[in-house]
């Protein structure tokens, strides 16, 4: 039931990155926090984490040059970074936000049980 409830966190994640806006996904780690009574920072970072790196994974399967090209001129703006550290920045941030997201959503079962 577990892998049910973390696909449907990411499926929400990603119809609401790719519908709506990437800020938005963050609502599918919430729901990922309050699915998971256990470990919900670790859901939403997995939710997010997956989601985001599925993109990548996507970007670079679809238009292999087009996204290189874009790391490349991202990494330069960040400083003349190697162009990996783009994708690890997106991945890190991915990480951040969906452990935000999967507190923010355990925090009303936390205040019920108290």
């Amino acid at each position: 039931m577990t892998k049910l409830y973390i696909l449907l966190s990411i499926g929400i994640a990603l119809a609401l990155h790719l519908l709506v806006g990437w800020q938005y996904a963050i609502v599918g780690s919430v729901i990922a926090g309050v699915t998971f009574k256990e470990h919900p920072i670790m859901a939403g970072i997995l939710t997010l984490v997956a989601t985001w790196g599925g993109l990548v994974i996507y970007s670079y399967t679809v238009a292999p040059e087009e996204t290189t090209a874009m790391a490349i001129v991202v990494a330069a703006i960040f400083g003349d970074l190697p162009p990996i550290m783009t994708v690890l920045i997106t991945i890190g941030v991915a990480a951040l936000i969906g452990g935000v997201g999967g507190w923010l959503g355990s925090v009303p079962l936390k205040k019920k049980q108290q």
